[in-house]
C-alpha cells in the first residue's frame, strides 16, 4: 500500500509540474531590449569579401527577385527568392559596420531610395513582381524570365522586414529616414502584424517595441510587447510553429511528393539573434533536433549549388538554394553556438546571386563570431544582470 501511495504521489507531482510548465509565460524583457553587440571582430579576409558583396548591390541599383530553378520542368516550376520587398534593408545593416566610409555612404544613399519605391520599400506589396526592379540578381543572363505570372510566395510572411528598418537605424544612426516613415510602418505593422507568429518572423514585434520607443510611441510600444509575449508564449511549443509554417507560409513544402526532398527547417529563415537567443532558452532541444537533421540529410549544405538530388524547386531537381544558409546558420550561431571556425569554414562556399541576403547575412556572423558578444539594452546601453531562475512552481499538492 506505501508503495502505491508513494506511485500516486509521484504521478500527482509529475502532472501538477506539467500543468505549471504549460502555463508559465515567457519574460518578453530580453529579447524585446536585449541586442548584441559585438567588439574585437578579427577576420579581415571575411570582411574584404563583406565589402566586396555589398559593393556588388550598389554597383547593381535595385535588385529584381532571384529565379533560383534546379528542376527540370521550367515551364511550371518555378522558384523565385527575395520576393518580399525591403530584405535588402537587413543585409545591408548587418554588412554597415564592417564597410568603408564610401561603402556606408552608399549603402544610406540606397537605402533612402528603396524606401521611396513603390515597389522595393518594406510596405510595398508582396511578393514583388518577379522583374520589379533595374537589375537581374541571377549570375547568368537568362533568356526570358518568366513564362507566365507565378503565384509563387503569395503566402510567404514579409512582416519580418520590419526587423531591418530598427537594425538600420540602430547600426547607423539615421534615425531620421525611419522616422520619416513611422506612419507608414505602423500601418505596415497593424495590417501584418499576425504574420508574426513563427520564430523568423517575431523578430517584427522586437523591432516594433524599440522603433516605438525610439521615437516615443508609448501605445505602439505596449502593443508591440504584448504581441511578442503571446508569439513567445506560443513557440514554446515546436509543433504550435510547424503547424503554422505548414498550413499557412509553406504548405507546398510540406506535400507528400515534395516534403522528403526539401530541409523542413523554414520556421527559422530570417531568424533574429534575439529570437535565437529564446530557442536556446526554451526550445533548444527541439532546434537542434531539426538543425541536425537537416546537416545530417545534406551534409555538405554550405556549399554553393550543393549536387543533391532535391525536390526544393522542383521536381527531378538538382541542388539547394541559399535558403539552406538562412536557416542553418541562425541556428548554429544563436542556438548550437558553433565557433568561430566552424562558421568561417561554411564560408568556403560562395552567394549564389548578387545580393545573395542569406549567404551574405552568414558571412557577418561568421565574423561576428570572431569577437567578444554582449547582450546590451538598446535603450541604455547597459549590459543588464543575468535574468533570475525561473521560480519554483506554486500550489503543488503532495499526496501521501
Amino acid at each position: 500500500m506505501a508503495g502505491r501511495t508513494q506511485l500516486l504521489a509521484s504521478i500527482a507531482i509529475t502532472f501538477t509540474l506539467s500543468a505549471a510548465a504549460r502555463a508559465q509565460t515567457v519574460d518578453p524583457t530580453p529579447y524585446a531590449w536585449q541586442f548584441p553587440q559585438v567588439s574585437g571582430a578579427n577576420a579581415p579576409a571575411s570582411v574584404t569579401r563583406l565589402q566586396e558583396e555589398i559593393q556588388k548591390v550598389l554597383d547593381a541599383g535595385r535588385l529584381t527577385p532571384l529565379r533560383a530553378y534546379y528542376a527540370d520542368q521550367g515551364s511550371f516550376e518555378e522558384y523565385w527568392l527575395f520576393m518580399q520587398p525591403g530584405r535588402i534593408v537587413t543585409t545591408l545593416a548587418w554588412a554597415y559596420p564592417y564597410l568603408t566610409g564610401t561603402q556606408q555612404s552608399a549603402v544610406r544613399s540606397y537605402v533612402a531610395a528603396e524606401l521611396a519605391s513603390a515597389t522595393h520599400a518594406p510596405w510595398a506589396a508582396s511578393p514583388m513582381s518577379p522583374t520589379a526592379g533595374t537589375t537581374r540578381r541571377e549570375l547568368s543572363s537568362l533568356t526570358r524570365v518568366t513564362y507566365f505570372t507565378p503565384a509563387f510566395a503569395t503566402s510567404q510572411p514579409s512582416v519580418h522586414t520590419i526587423y531591418g528598418l530598427w537594425l538600420y537605424g540602430w547600426r547607423t544612426g539615421d534615425w531620421g529616414l525611419i522616422q520619416g516613415y513611422w506612419n507608414t510602418i505602423k500601418t505596415m505593422y497593424s495590417s501584418r502584424s499576425g504574420q508574426g507568429d513563427i520564430y523568423g518572423t517575431m523578430s517584427a514585434h522586437v523591432a516594433m517595441a524599440r522603433l516605438a520607443d525610439k521615437f516615443g510611441d508609448s501605445a505602439t510600444r505596449t502593443t508591440a510587447v504584448n504581441n511578442l509575449q503571446t508569439q513567445l508564449n506560443a513557440g514554446v511549443n515546436f509543433a504550435t510553429i510547424e503547424s503554422r509554417v505548414s498550413s499557412k507560409y509553406w504548405p507546398e513544402m510540406y506535400a507528400s511528393r515534395r516534403q522528403g526532398g526539401v530541409y523542413q527547417g523554414w520556421m527559422f529563415l530570417n531568424l533574429s539573434p534575439e529570437i535565437g537567443r529564446y530557442l536556446n532558452d526554451f526550445v533548444k532541444t527541439a532546434t537542434i533536433s531539426r538543425n541536425s537533421s537537416g546537416k545530417a540529410k545534406y551534409p555538405l549544405w554550405w556549399i554553393r549549388l550543393a549536387d543533391y538530388f532535391t525536390r526544393w524547386t522542383g521536381d527531378e531537381g538538382i541542388g539547394i538554394p541559399s535558403e539552406m544558409m538562412g536557416m542553418v546558420v541562425p541556428i548554429e550561431r544563436w542556438v548550437v553556438q558553433a565557433s568561430a571556425t566552424t562558421l568561417q569554414d561554411y564560408m568556403r562556399s560562395g552567394p549564389t546571386a548578387i545580393g545573395d541576403v542569406y549567404w551574405i547575412e552568414a558571412l557577418v556572423q561568421a565574423i561576428e563570431a570572431s569577437g567578444t558578444t554582449v547582450w546590451t539594452d538598446v535603450r541604455t546601453g547597459v549590459t543588464p544582470p543575468p535574468p533570475a531562475p525561473p521560480a519554483a512552481p506554486t500550489n503543488v499538492r503532495i499526496i501521501q
